[in-house]
C-alpha cells in the first residue's frame, strides 16, 4: 500500500469528474439539441448505445489517462498493461453512467397526452406517450416486413425479425386514404445459421405463422398508454411494412405507436439509481485495486518522457487520417470508407447490422442489379460494409497493405490498383453468387494482398525482407480465405477475384515503369 492516500489524492478527483463531466455534459447537449429544439435529431441509439461507448474513449485518452502515469508496477509486469487495466475500468464505469442516464432522459422528458381519439393525434402537440378513449385497430388491413440478419463473430446465428402495421381509425370501417397514425407489434427469432436453406426456409414460415396467429388475437386495449416512435431502425422497419401495404412511400408525418402494457408511472424504473450504482461500483472496484500499483510523484523525468512518447503516438494515429507523405491514398480511402458509414448511420441504417435491402439501397453489388444496367454497384460497394466490425477489420487490413505497397508504388498508381482490383473482385461476386448482396474493400484490400505478393516475386523488395514480407501478408491472406470456407455470410469470390486481378496489375504497373524508364534512358 505504498503512497496509497497520495495515489486516491491524485486519481480520485480525475475520475469524479471525469465520469459526471462526461454524463452530464453529453445529457446537457441532447436536451438542447435534441429535445428542447430539435437541432440534431439523431437516432435514439446513437445517443444512449454509440456516443457512451465512444466518447469515453476521448475523455480517458486525452486527460484521465495521464493521471495514472503515477501508478508503478511489477518489473515481470508492463507498465502499460497495469494502466490499460484502470483505463478499462473508467471506459467500463463511464459507458454504462451514460448508457443508464440517457435512457434516463429518454423516459422522464417524455410527455404523456390523452386524446379522445386516433385522429386527433396529429393535430396536437408532439409527444412520446399517448392515451386514447376510442380508437379501432383495423386488423383486416395489417402489412408486415420481414429483416433476416447474420449474428455473431462467425456469423453463426441468423435473426429473424417481423414488423407488422396496423392501421389505425376512429370508427370501424377502413379510411379510404392513408391513415395517419399506425399501431407498431414486432417479433424476432434466432437460429442457427448452419441450417440448409430448406430448414431456414421452414424455421421462418412456421415463425411467421406462428406471429400472424398471436396478431389476430392482439388485444390493444389492454395496453396502459400507447408510446410515440421516433427516429430508429425499429421505426425504419415499420414504415417500409407500411409501404409494403399501401405500395406508396410513407408520409414523413406518419405516426407509428407501440403499445405499452406497464404503467406509465414505472416508464423510469430504477434508472436515476442505477447511475449512482453503477458509480458506485466502479468506485470501489478502483479504491481496491489502487492498493497493488506503486506510487511515482508526478514529476519525474521519466514519467514526462512517457507521456510524450504517448502523445506523439497518438498524434501520429490520427495523422494518417490526413492524406501526406507515403499514405496519400491511404488516408482518402480510409476517410471515404468512414465517411460514407456516417453518413448511412445518420440515415437510421444499423450501425451493428445493416440488412441486405438496406445496402442495395444505397449501392450494393447484387447480379440481377448489376448486370441489369446498374454497373456503377461495382464501384459503390467498394464503400459500403456490413456494419462497424466489418468496417474496422477491413481498415485494418487496408492499412496493414498499404504499408507495403503505396510507397512502392506512389499515391497515384496504388489508387489504380485498388479501384480496379475492387471492379474485378465485384465482377467476381456476380459471376459466382447469382442472388448475393455483396458489399465491403475487402475485394480491393485483397488487389493490395495479391500486388505485394506479386511484387515480392520481382526485385521489388529488397532480398533481406522478401521472405519476411511473404511470410506475413501469405499468412493473413491465407488465414482470411479459410475463415471465408469455414463461415457463411463471407464473399470469397470476391477475395479472390481482388487477390489474382490484383497481383496482375501490380506486374503491370510495375513492368509499365520500367519499359518507360528504359526508353527515357535510350533517349538519352
Amino acid at each position: 500500500m505504498n503512497g496509497y492516500l497520495e495515489k486516491v489524492k491524485y486519481i480520485l478527483p480525475a475520475f469524479i469528474i471525469a465520469a459526471f463531466g462526461s454524463v452530464a455534459g453529453i445529457l446537457v447537449l441532447r436536451w438542447l439539441l435534441s429535445i428542447q429544439f430539435e437541432i440534431l435529431v439523431f437516432r435514439e441509439d446513437i445517443w444512449e448505445i454509440w456516443i457512451p461507448l465512444i466518447f469515453p474513449w476521448i475523455v480517458i485518452l486525452l486527460w484521465l489517462r495521464k493521471r495514472f502515469t503515477v501508478l508503478v508496477f511489477k518489473k515481470n509486469s508492463a507498465r502499460g498493461d497495469g494502466r490499460f487495466f484502470f483505463m478499462l475500468l473508467s471506459w467500463i464505469t463511464i459507458f454504462l453512467m451514460m448508457a443508464v442516464s440517457q435512457n434516463y432522459l429518454t423516459t422522464a422528458t417524455g410527455k404523456l397526452v390523452t386524446v379522445k381519439s386516433a385522429g386527433e393525434i396529429p393535430a396536437r402537440e408532439k409527444a412520446r406517450y399517448y392515451r386514447m378513449n376510442n380508437f379501432y385497430a383495423l386488423t383486416g388491413l395489417q402489412g408486415s416486413y420481414s429483416d433476416v440478419r447474420t449474428r455473431g463473430k462467425r456469423n453463426q446465428f441468423l435473426d429473424f425479425s417481423i414488423y407488422f402495421v396496423i392501421p389505425v381509425s376512429d370508427g370501424p370501417g377502413p379510411d379510404q386514404n392513408v391513415p395517419f397514425t399506425w399501431f407498431g407489434i414486432w417479433y424476432s427469432k434466432s437460429v442457427s445459421n448452419s441450417l440448409g436453406d430448406d430448414e431456414k426456409e421452414t424455421a421462418y414460415r412456421s415463425f411467421y405463422d406462428e406471429c400472424l396467429a398471436d396478431m389476430k388475437n392482439y388485444n390493444f386495449r389492454a395496453a396502459d398508454h400507447f408510446e410515440r416512435l421516433p427516429g430508429s431502425e425499429k421505426l425504419n422497419f415499420f414504415l417500409k411494412a407500411v409501404e409494403v401495404l399501401t405500395r406508396q412511400k410513407p408520409a414523413p408525418y406518419l405516426i407509428v405507436l407501440e403499445p405499452v402494457r406497464e404503467s406509465f408511472d414505472t416508464r423510469n424504473g430504477n434508472k436515476l439509481a442505477w447511475i449512482f450504482g453503477v458509480f458506485g461500483i466502479g468506485l470501489a472496484v478502483l479504491l481496491f485495486s489502487l492498493i497493488w500499483p506503486g506510487y511515482s510523484p508526478p514529476g519525474q523525468k521519466q514519467q514526462l518522457k512517457e507521456d510524450m512518447q504517448e502523445k506523439e503516438g497518438l498524434a501520429d494515429f490520427f495523422k494518417y487520417f490526413i492524406p501526406q507523405g507515403t499514405h496519400v491514398a491511404t488516408s482518402v480511402i480510409l476517410d471515404l470508407n468512414i465517411l460514407v458509414f456516417l453518413a448511412m448511420i445518420f440515415s437510421g441504417i444499423s450501425i451493428v447490422s445493416p440488412n441486405a435491402m438496406e445496402l442495395l439501397q444505397w449501392g450494393a453489388n447484387r447480379r440481377m442489379e448489376t448486370a441489369g444496367g446498374e454497373w456503377w454497384r461495382l464501384f459503390t460497394s467498394m464503400f459500403l460494409h456490413f456494419g462497424v466490425q466489418h468496417l474496422a477489420l477491413n481498415m485494418y487490413g487496408l492499412a496493414i497493405a498499404a504499408i507495403f505497397i503505396e510507397p512502392k508504388l506512389g499515391w497515384k498508381k496504388f489508387f489504380i490498383l485498388y479501384i480496379v482490383s475492387g471492379l474485378m473482385a465485384g465482377l467476381a461476386s456476380i459471376w459466382w453468387y447469382p442472388a448475393s448482396v455483396s458489399a465491403g474493400a475487402s475485394g480491393a484490400i485483397f488487389g493490395l494482398f495479391g500486388g505485394i505478393l506479386a511484387l515480392v516475386a520481382t526485385n521489388s523488395y529488397p532480398a533481406a525482407s522478401k521472405t519476411v514480407v511473404f511470410l506475413l501478408i501469405g499468412s493473413y491472406v491465407a488465414i482470411n480465405l479459410f475463415m471465408g470456407l469455414t463461415m457463411s455470410g463471407v464473399d470469397n469470390a470476391a477475395h479472390l477475384g481482388g487477390l489474382v486481378s490484383g497481383a496482375v496489375i501490380a506486374i503491370i504497373l510495375v513492368h509499365a515503369s520500367f519499359f518507360r524508364s528504359t526508353r527515357s534512358k535510350k533517349a538519352l
